[in-house]
């Protein structure tokens, strides 16, 4: 800047000096705009201080060493903002304002400043936002983020402007706790989402468009998803449009490496898209990926810059890598498709989309032939095309509400033991009904559950779609197995289990020679049990007794699969003497265990409390009618249905099952083992269980035995303790590490035999 002391100007002829002073109008412009020229240029040298403090200087110093070194051009792609740095992108010579926030904006600055833990670090999740203009549009996106932040996931928020030309820096260089880069050029979705990733912290990163809006927990589902298997690369949330109507549910790849956006414009609630699977890909407008896994890859692969195809590619890397690319259709998230990229493929950028098809389809030519042809006949199929194993249809009354009944808790635990077996578990509740939360407990073990939606497929329609693709149909109790069978046999292929739960003729017929009665009851019973039995291809039991029962009629072959129960661990179990009271459990829509309580509390208890007058009895279970709420008393407790049991079997100390009729096994004995608890029962409660009477059970068959068992053990705390013990011998063959190889064995055994002739 020129500067000119009054000494200095004395020297001057006049006419110099009156030169001068006609100038000095312009002199004073010239300073301020020199002194304009200092005070950006600080402003420019603190940005460049916190640039040269962040890791993306180091990544930019790398690249610049590479463009020399391989004679690349001189002209950086790139450039970036730090939060609170306003960059100018007006005239250099004007002045800058402050923009006028709308009242999105707004409320976007206030609701985001309230999440502590933005700043915490490692995160779990970088979560990487692609922008270009529409800034609109990526507030709601940030705002819907905000609003629903997750409580127990630290998250890293990445937003990449791809050179906007509206107000998006000025917007996302002010918003706290954001990492905010920009592109000095439009580089397309491919290179800012890789470039967002080289940032990324978290370990994982989820890619989520702009023109999204996320609802409760999405991000949630996706982490416990990738944290249940360390073989899931990558999940994606399910889409869906504006108006609610479903956009994908995972997406398929047909062998001309054609897509096809699976479900799209259905209803969200179908029951075919409401089931984690593994899928050919996800859409990158909400996909989360392990980061290092993304960079072993080397992100997404710039042959389809500037986008489309890109998404699919990586699925098809992680795959290729031994990895599961899964759908999780618990994160749901809306997309208002074509906001920032058209929908037009012929133009715009999304004409890229048949422009990469066929560089995709070169790239993995090889995996592309094991696809479906393109064709809608195909989609079943394709959306179950990396099912991990064989597919059993299981069919009963209605889904397993395992906390009711012991045949529901068996056929969950079954369940769990073929999922964990790889086997694709659809399941079919003959009410048709998605009772809950025992539906959506059934999806997010990945089993297919076909019920009813408003304006839905019938029954029917469901199960003739899934026909083709079934190796077996596991149906419980004899009237659904008439019910299904001759449908379920259309497909020729698929062996058909009928699964007695329990030996209803058996039951019917000791409940007739208990009360009296009419025996035609139990002898239809038996006919339509056998009759069921002699036309599958294996019948299922639950004994060892029902077994033989059922080879003397002549059924073969026979297989156990009993009730399951593992021992629960509790730390500072209670002893005997920190124990009081008795404790009987059941549900009380079965006939055998109304008959076992009010026989208890009308005959056992009585004499019972001439011994120990102040001695408690708790009856549990679920749907008490009116004769058994009728039983309480000060010594008697009725809590009907509780949903965990545990500190009941905790403190109590004796469990009995006065059963006087039924068949199979009794799981409420089980359960009560599980817990080491000592029981006492008649002979029918303890079937199946190999019981040795006086030294893992008492035993008894009528009222003064029963009560003089229950008062010698809960007095002898020796045996008490001898019968606790007894509990965990007794339990070791029910436990799921030794009931899922008979299970995996006997299906590998049904698989391989002939068809028998059906009778």
């Amino acid at each position: 800047m020129l500067r000119l002391s009054f000494k200095a100007c004395s020297i001057f002829p006049l006419h110099v000096k009156w030169a001068i002073f006609l100038d000095s109008g312009r002199i004073d412009a010239a300073t301020k705009q020199l002194q304009d020229e200092q005070r950006r240029l600080a402003r420019l040298r603190s940005d460049y201080e916190t640039i040269t403090r962040s890791r993306f200087h180091a990544l930019r110093m790398f690249w610049f060493s590479l463009k020399g070194v391989f004679g690349l051009g001189k002209d950086d792609r790139f450039a970036v903002w730090s939060p609170g740095v306003t960059p100018s992108f007006g005239s250099r010579n004007g002045p800058s304002h402050a923009p006028t926030r709308t009242p999105q904006e707004r409320h976007l600055f206030h609701s985001w400043a309230d999440h502590a833990t933005l700043s915490a670090d490692p995160p779990t999740v970088s979560v990487v936002i692609p922008v270009y203009n529409h800034c609109d549009v990526t507030v709601r996106c940030l705002q819907s983020l905000s609003d629903m932040w997750p409580a127990t996931l630290a998250i890293q928020v990445i937003v990449v402007d791809d050179a906007s030309t509206d107000q998006t820096p000025s917007i996302f260089t002010e918003l706290t706790g954001v990492d905010y880069v920009r592109n000095a050029q439009n580089q397309g979705f491919v290179r800012s989402c890789n470039r967002g990733a080289a940032l990324a912290r978290g370990k994982y990163i989820c890619f989520l468009n702009n023109d999204t809006e996320v609802r409760e927990a999405w991000l949630d589902h996706l982490v416990t998803l990738a944290e249940s298997d360390p073989l899931i690369g990558a999940v994606g949330s399910k889409l869906i449009y504006p108006d609610g109507t479903l956009q994908e549910a995972g997406g398929i790849i047909f062998r001309d490496a054609s897509g096809w956006n699976y479900g799209r414009t259905a209803d969200p609630n179908d029951p075919r898209y409401n089931y984690p699977r593994d899928v050919d890909y996800c859409s990158g407008a909400a996909l989360m990926v392990r980061r290092d896994l993304f960079l072993e890859i080397g992100g997404f692969c710039e042959l389809f810059a500037p986008a489309y195809y890109e998404d699919v590619d990586l699925c098809f890397s992680i795959r290729s890598l031994g990895y599961r690319v899964v759908y999780q259709p618990l994160s749901e998230v809306v997309h208002y498709e074509g906001l920032s990229s058209g929908t037009d493929i012929a133009s715009g950028s999304k004409r890229f989309q048949e422009i990469n098809r066929p560089k995709f389809h070169e790239k993995w030519f090889r995996v592309l032939e094991g696809h479906y042809a393109p064709h809608p006949s195909s989609v079943p199929g394709a959306a179950r095309r990396l099912k991990n194993g064989p597919t059993i249809l299981i069919v009963d009354s209605y889904v397993p509400l395992y906390d009711r009944d012991a045949g529901s808790l068996r056929l969950m635990q079954i369940i769990r033991l073929l999922c964990e077996a790889n086997f694709q578990v659809i399941f079919l509740p003959d009410n048709y009904a998605p009772m809950q939360p025992y539906t959506a407990e059934l999806h997010q073990l990945g089993v297919e559950v076909l019920h009813h939606v408003e304006q839905g497929r019938s029954q029917i329609q469901s199960l003739e779609e899934i026909l083709p693709f079934l190796d077996f149909a596991w149906i419980c109790r004899p009237e659904l197995f008439h019910k299904y069978e001759s449908m379920i046999r259309r497909n020729g292929a698929t062996k058909v289990l009928y699964d007695t739960i329990d030996l209803h003729f058996v039951r019917k017929r000791r409940e007739y020679e208990l009360f009296g009665g009419n025996a035609e009851d139990w002898q239809a019973s038996e006919r339509e049990e056998l009759s069921a039995a002699r036309k599958a291809d294996a019948t299922i039991v639950v004994t060892e007794d029902e077994r033989r029962v059922l080879n003397q009629l002549g059924i073969d072959p026979v297989h156990v699969i009993p009730t399951l129960h593992d021992a629960v661990v509790i730390s500072n179990r209670r002893s005997c003497g920190e124990r009081s009271g008795l404790l009987f459990i059941g549900g009380y829509n079965h006939t055998p265990n109304v008959d076992a309580a009010k026989w208890l509390c009308s005959e056992i208890m009585p004499l019972v409390w001439q011994e120990e007058p102040t001695m408690s009895l708790t009856l549990l279970g679920s749907n008490p009618p009116e004769s058994i709420l009728a039983l309480q008393s000060n010594l008697v407790r009725v809590p009907g249905y509780v949903p965990d049991v545990g500190s009941y079997f905790e403190t109590a100390k004796l469990f009995v099952a006065p059963i006087r009729f039924g068949a199979g096994i009794k799981g409420k004995v089980g359960h009560a083992l599980s817990y080491g608890l000592p029981v006492v029962l008649t002979s029918i409660a303890a079937e199946g269980f190999g019981f040795t009477d006086n030294l893992d059970c008492l035993v008894a068959d009528d009222a003064p035995s029963f009560a003089a068992a229950i008062i010698q053990a809960y007095r002898d705390e020796a045996l008490w303790n001898t019968l606790s013990a007894g509990s965990m011998r007794i339990l070791a063959p029910f436990t799921a590490d030794a009931i899922q190889p008979r299970l995996i064995g006997m299906l590998s055994q049904i698989a391989e035999m002939s068809a028998p002739a059906r009778v």
